[in-house]
């Protein structure tokens, strides 16, 4: 009787141990903890097989067989756990470099495996096996060496506990804590069972019967608090396939029992035929089946999960369009309160030492909603060592929330506030709000980080009914408070940029002015200076002439110096209308796009086709500024490079946009080498006229192939923001 407890208990052990790895397995899988701790439950119910089939061996060769494939579970066993510790709750540091963790694994198992090798092939272990009349029946003889891997066994247990105590310690988390607390005590009735059976204190105890408190342990800890494994998505698979079953098994028999008694076939091999073949459609329809009611369980029983995963997709696409941080913040708030159905949840950047509230939303029912009336919004929080100072807009709202601890989950901390005290102050009069955690349900506080950058703060509270936040809740607030960051941290970014561009725009716009009005200086220095000196020269010039008509060596020199003197001063005259057009201000920016062109025509010898559209009278006097320069350099191009003999302009200024191309038909040139010159600093007029462009928001394309000529296009809304500006 003792030994068929002793094998029902050893084997029931084993296969739980078994059942239970495997069940973390599938479920963690990809976690090193979750492979380790599926060797751990093999490796154990090795053991467990060894240890039954030992006891229920008659022969002494057959339970030395069973004694020594113990063994292989046994040795095995106890650097598997301590790997376990290492790698659970987090993995540590040292094992998350390849070189390292092989020499951390090699250094735990070297000597085990060498026991379990020594084991088969020699007496290191035990010199001798003989028969007995209690426990397992069959005694050995130890040697010192058996000893040794006694403590060394006992070492690397003990080390495992202390590990997983320290992991405790560090956990703020109250579920965290009671977790790792089972896995450091979960090997102690093992270590007890041990010392008892290999001191020979009881003759009934084995290590092995013991493991069934080691596995029941473990079990607790996983469906308790959700070691390795998340039990929320396990019942639900569970859930779905049971109802599924029990449908179809249910279905299938009222069949059956249709086909025996109102159809009067009875139970004849006929009729288990029919209800073998009536059973293959549902089995084909299982997986359809199945489908189906994961979809309405989720549906009615979980659409707060969908709710949330389409609140995780919403900021998702939210990092990629909002650029605004008030209108993310705001409706990340609003998205959040509904879908977990909180009272509050708050949304801060982080700004110098504080934080400032971008976003809130507070239940409509909710007693706080009707008292505060928005006094919240732009409220600064300064975080202290105990917990949350918060300050309103002009003093009419103070506060403070009391951190009751911090715990970790998925990686992120968090605080949980316990109290929280709002005073209000208006009309002369202080209202004060209590919000305790008894009656209000739990307040979290979650820091908002990127890399090493602290972002700012989510704070979420407020339960029906006082509620706690579940396991997947709080795994749904590090995802959330994971994209959060991001998301604050791009739109903060996008932001900065943003200013950090319009206050480009604006010193690009002062520079343009700037130019303008030096080129215009610079104009009127020549207009007024050289250009009345060169005419004084021609005057005198004329004069000597007369004079000189007796020296025809003389007048001839004379006639010349009046040549160079007039080419000189029509030199000075274009240049002066190149630098500043007075025409611009007195013709506007047609007249004096005509009578360019036809200068231009004349001094070039092409052919120009001119056509203006709508009213490019009326534009502002950057825009005209630009669109005279950049018709300047494109013509000035056509007259150095082009060899062109036509050249087409067109003007068109209508539905709030100008647009001007200059098209030719010169000899082109290659967009590809263009583009790569213009990279290397070279073809600065074309890139001088790209950053105009840019300058009034607008585009400038280059159209060209070899031999098929050049085709310059400017678009530019009328009213630019530098032109606003300028007003």
């Amino acid at each position: 009787m003792v030994d068929e407890l002793q094998r029902a208990i050893t084997t029931a052990s084993g296969l739980a141990s078994l059942c239970i790895g495997l069940f973390a397995f599938l479920k963690s899988r990809r976690q090193p903890h979750g492979v380790i701790f599926f060797f751990i439950s093999v490796f154990m119910t090795l053991w467990a097989i060894g240890e039954a089939m030992t006891v229920a061996s008659s022969t002494l060769a057959d339970k030395v067989f069973w004694t020594r494939f113990q063994g292989i579970g046994e040795l095995l066993l106890v650097p598997s756990y301590l790997l376990l510790a290492l790698c659970f709750p987090r993995v540590r540091s040292f094992m998350r470099e390849r070189r390292k963790a092989a020499a951390v694994i090699a250094a735990l198992y070297l000597p085990w495996v060498f026991s379990l090798i020594a084991l088969y092939a020699s007496d290191l272990i035990y010199t001798s096996y003989y028969l007995t009349d209690y426990g397992q029946g069959i005694n050995v003889t130890r040697t010192p060496y058996f000893w040794f891997l006694t403590a060394l066994g006992f070492a690397e247990i003990i080390i495992s506990i202390g590990v997983f105590l320290v992991e405790r310690a560090r956990s703020e988390s109250s579920r965290g804590k009671k977790g790792l607390l089972i896995l450091a005590l979960a090997p102690v009735p093992m270590l007890i069972a041990n010392a008892v059976q290999n001191l020979e204190l009881n003759r009934v105890i084995s290590t092995p019967q013991s493991s069934i408190i080691f596995v029941s342990m473990l079990a607790y800890g996983i469906l308790r608090y959700g070691l390795f494994v998340d039990m929320h998505s396990v019942a639900k698979h569970v859930l779905v396939n049971a109802a599924v079953m029990l449908f179809d098994i249910g279905a299938f028999l009222l069949l059956c029992l249709f086909y025996i008694y109102p159809l009067g076939l009875g139970l004849h091999p006929a009729t288990y035929v029919l209800m073998a073949l009536s059973a293959v459609p549902f089995l084909a329809a299982y997986r359809r089946q199945l489908s189906w009611a994961t979809r309405s369980v989720e549906r009615w029983l979980y659409g707060r999960d969908q709710a949330e995963g389409e609140l995780l997709q919403e900021l998702g696409r939210s990092i990629r369009t909002v650029g605004c941080l008030e209108e993310l913040a705001r409706g990340v708030t609003e998205k959040v309160r509904f879908s977990m159905a909180l009272h509050l949840c708050a949304v801060m950047i982080k700004e110098n030492r504080c934080y400032r509230t971008i976003g809130l939303s507070l239940d409509p029912m909710h007693a706080l909603a009707s008292r505060l009336r928005g006094e919240l919004n732009n409220s600064l929080v300064v975080q202290g060592e105990n917990g949350y100072c918060v300050e309103g807009l002009g003093g009419a709202v103070s506060g403070y929330w009391r951190k009751r601890e911090r715990f970790y989950r998925n990686g992120f901390y968090m605080d949980r506030l316990d109290m929280g005290i709002i005073r209000l102050l208006r009309d002369g009069r202080v209202s004060e709000f209590e919000w305790k955690e008894a009656e209000e349900g739990e307040f979290l506080s979650v820091p908002l980080v990127v890399g090493k950058e602290d972002v700012g703060l989510l704070w979420i509270g407020g339960r029906s009914g006082a509620a706690s936040f579940k396991l997947e809740e709080l795994d749904l607030i590090s995802t959330l408070s994971t994209q959060l960051s991001v998301s604050l941290l791009n739109s903060r970014l996008m932001q900065e940029l943003m200013d950090k561009s319009s206050h480009l725009q604006r010193l690009v716009h002062t520079t343009c002015v700037a130019q303008e009005e030096e080129r215009i200086r610079i104009a009127r220095e020549l207009h007024d200076g050289l250009a009345p000196f060169f005419l004084d020269a021609l005057y005198r010039l004329e004069s000597l002439e007369s004079l000189a008509s007796d020296s025809p060596r003389l007048a001839s020199q004379v006639h010349e110096l009046k040549g160079m003197a007039r080419e000189g001063l029509s030199d000075l005259r274009r240049l002066i209308a190149d630098l500043r057009p007075s025409s611009l201000e007195v013709l506007g920016l047609e007249r004096t796009i005509r009578t360019y062109l036809e200068r231009f025509a004349a001094e070039n010898g092409l052919e120009v086709y001119l056509e203006m559209r709508g009213d490019v009278d009326r534009l502002g006097p950057l825009l005209e500024v630009t669109l005279f320069r950049v018709a300047q350099e494109a013509l000035s191009n056509v007259s150095r490079h082009a060899h062109a003999g036509r050249v087409s302009f067109r003007l068109d200024g209508r539905d709030g946009e100008v647009e001007m191309s200059i098209e030719d038909d010169g000899v082109g040139f290659s967009e590809h080498e263009v583009r790569e010159r213009m990279g290397l600093g070279d073809c600065l007029g074309l890139r001088g006229m790209e950053e105009r462009a840019e300058l009034m928001q607008g585009s400038v394309t280059f159209e060209s192939s070899p031999g098929a000529g050049v085709k310059v296009v400017f678009r530019a809304p009328m009213s630019p923001q530098a032109e606003r500006e300028l007003a």
